[in-house]
Protein backbone atom coordinates (compact mmCIF):
# COMPACT_ATOMS: atom_id res chain seq x y z
CA UNK A 1 0.00 0.00 0.00
CA UNK A 2 2.88 2.33 0.77
CA UNK A 3 4.24 1.90 -2.75
CA UNK A 4 0.97 3.22 -4.20
CA UNK A 5 1.81 6.64 -2.76
CA UNK A 6 4.66 6.89 -5.28
CA UNK A 7 2.40 6.46 -8.31
CA UNK A 8 1.38 10.16 -8.51
CA UNK A 9 5.04 11.16 -8.14
CA UNK A 10 6.06 8.79 -10.95
CA UNK A 11 3.26 10.05 -13.22
CA UNK A 12 4.20 13.68 -12.56
CA UNK A 13 7.89 12.93 -13.21
CA UNK A 14 7.05 11.15 -16.50
CA UNK A 15 4.70 13.91 -17.69
CA UNK A 16 6.72 16.97 -16.65
CA UNK A 17 10.38 16.10 -16.10
CA UNK A 18 11.85 13.10 -17.95
CA UNK A 19 10.37 10.28 -20.00
CA UNK A 20 11.28 7.78 -22.71
CA UNK A 21 10.21 7.51 -26.35
CA UNK A 22 10.80 4.97 -29.09
CA UNK A 23 11.96 6.45 -32.40
CA UNK A 24 10.19 4.89 -35.37
CA UNK A 25 11.07 5.22 -39.02
CA UNK A 26 13.93 6.67 -41.04
CA UNK A 27 13.22 10.39 -40.82
CA UNK A 28 16.03 11.15 -38.34
CA UNK A 29 18.73 8.96 -39.93
CA UNK A 30 21.67 8.88 -39.49
CA UNK A 31 21.35 10.63 -36.09
CA UNK A 32 18.63 8.30 -34.77
CA UNK A 33 17.81 4.77 -35.96
CA UNK A 34 21.03 4.59 -38.03
CA UNK A 35 20.40 0.89 -38.70
CA UNK A 36 17.65 0.58 -41.32
CA UNK A 37 16.42 -2.61 -39.65
CA UNK A 38 12.92 -2.33 -38.24
CA UNK A 39 14.02 -4.75 -35.52
CA UNK A 40 16.20 -2.16 -33.76
CA UNK A 41 14.62 1.15 -32.80
CA UNK A 42 16.33 3.84 -30.75
CA UNK A 43 14.92 4.62 -27.32
CA UNK A 44 15.58 8.23 -26.38
CA UNK A 45 15.42 10.18 -23.12
CA UNK A 46 13.12 13.22 -23.29
CA UNK A 47 13.52 16.37 -21.18
CA UNK A 48 9.91 17.47 -20.76
CA UNK A 49 10.91 20.36 -18.51
CA UNK A 50 12.12 22.22 -21.62
CA UNK A 51 8.49 22.46 -22.76
CA UNK A 52 7.45 23.73 -19.31
CA UNK A 53 10.07 26.49 -19.67
CA UNK A 54 8.63 27.33 -23.09
CA UNK A 55 5.08 27.60 -21.75
CA UNK A 56 6.19 29.85 -18.91
CA UNK A 57 6.30 32.88 -21.16
CA UNK A 58 9.78 33.16 -22.66
CA UNK A 59 8.37 32.40 -26.10
CA UNK A 60 10.67 29.58 -27.14
CA UNK A 61 11.83 28.29 -23.78
CA UNK A 62 15.14 26.53 -23.82
CA UNK A 63 14.69 25.38 -27.42
CA UNK A 64 17.43 26.30 -29.88
CA UNK A 65 17.94 25.78 -33.59
CA UNK A 66 19.52 22.35 -33.95
CA UNK A 67 17.72 20.78 -30.99
CA UNK A 68 16.08 17.42 -31.59
CA UNK A 69 12.60 17.60 -30.09
CA UNK A 70 9.48 15.53 -29.55
CA UNK A 71 6.21 17.05 -30.68
CA UNK A 72 2.60 16.14 -31.26
CA UNK A 73 1.75 15.72 -34.91
CA UNK A 74 -0.25 18.72 -36.17
CA UNK A 75 -2.62 16.32 -37.95
CA UNK A 76 -2.84 13.55 -35.31
CA UNK A 77 -2.28 14.66 -31.70
CA UNK A 78 -1.94 11.00 -30.60
CA UNK A 79 1.17 10.61 -32.76
CA UNK A 80 4.56 11.66 -31.35
CA UNK A 81 7.10 12.96 -33.87
CA UNK A 82 10.86 13.34 -33.34
CA UNK A 83 12.36 16.13 -35.48
CA UNK A 84 15.11 18.77 -35.47
CA UNK A 85 14.33 22.48 -34.98
CA UNK A 86 15.47 24.38 -38.07
CA UNK A 87 13.91 27.78 -37.33
CA UNK A 88 12.38 29.71 -34.44
CA UNK A 89 10.09 32.78 -34.40
CA UNK A 90 11.33 35.54 -36.71
CA UNK A 91 13.81 33.43 -38.66
CA UNK A 92 13.53 32.77 -42.39
CA UNK A 93 13.95 29.16 -43.55
CA UNK A 94 14.45 27.71 -47.01
CA UNK A 95 11.82 25.08 -47.68
CA UNK A 96 11.78 21.82 -49.61
CA UNK A 97 9.00 20.23 -51.65
CA UNK A 98 6.09 19.72 -51.04
CA UNK A 99 6.01 23.17 -49.40
CA UNK A 100 4.51 25.67 -51.90
CA UNK A 101 6.97 28.54 -51.15
CA UNK A 102 10.78 28.74 -51.43
CA UNK A 103 11.17 30.38 -48.05
CA UNK A 104 9.04 31.11 -45.00
CA UNK A 105 9.36 33.57 -42.12
CA UNK A 106 8.50 31.75 -38.90
CA UNK A 107 5.65 33.55 -37.09
CA UNK A 108 5.60 34.27 -33.35
CA UNK A 109 4.85 31.21 -31.25
CA UNK A 110 5.93 28.77 -33.98
CA UNK A 111 8.97 26.81 -35.12
CA UNK A 112 10.12 24.94 -38.23
CA UNK A 113 11.07 21.27 -37.81
CA UNK A 114 12.59 18.81 -40.26
CA UNK A 115 13.88 15.27 -40.21
CA UNK A 116 17.59 14.73 -40.80
CA UNK A 117 16.75 12.37 -43.69
CA UNK A 118 14.95 15.03 -45.68
CA UNK A 119 13.52 12.78 -48.36
CA UNK A 120 11.96 10.34 -45.87
CA UNK A 121 10.43 12.82 -43.45
CA UNK A 122 6.98 14.29 -43.00
CA UNK A 123 7.76 17.60 -41.32
CA UNK A 124 7.25 21.36 -41.62
CA UNK A 125 7.73 21.10 -45.38
CA UNK A 126 4.36 19.30 -45.36
CA UNK A 127 2.74 20.94 -42.30
CA UNK A 128 4.17 24.47 -42.39
CA UNK A 129 5.31 26.24 -39.21
CA UNK A 130 4.51 24.23 -36.08
CA UNK A 131 3.00 25.88 -32.97
CA UNK A 132 5.57 25.74 -30.16
CA UNK A 133 2.76 24.46 -27.95
CA UNK A 134 2.95 21.13 -29.81
CA UNK A 135 6.63 20.71 -28.90
CA UNK A 136 6.60 18.82 -25.63
CA UNK A 137 10.22 17.76 -24.99
CA UNK A 138 13.86 18.00 -26.03
CA UNK A 139 15.71 14.77 -26.82
CA UNK A 140 18.58 14.50 -24.32
CA UNK A 141 20.22 11.34 -25.61
CA UNK A 142 19.91 7.79 -26.86
CA UNK A 143 19.47 5.18 -24.13
CA UNK A 144 19.18 2.13 -26.39
CA UNK A 145 20.92 0.67 -28.24
CA UNK A 146 24.19 1.61 -26.53
CA UNK A 147 26.58 3.61 -28.67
Amino acid sequence: LRALGWIPVAVFFNDHVLSLATVKGRSMQPTLNPDSSHMIQDIVLLNRYAAVESASGTGQGGFKVGDIVALKSPTDPKQLLIKRIIGLPGSIVTTLPPHPHRSVRIPAGHCWVEGDERYHSRDSNAYGPIPLGLVNARVVGVLWPPR
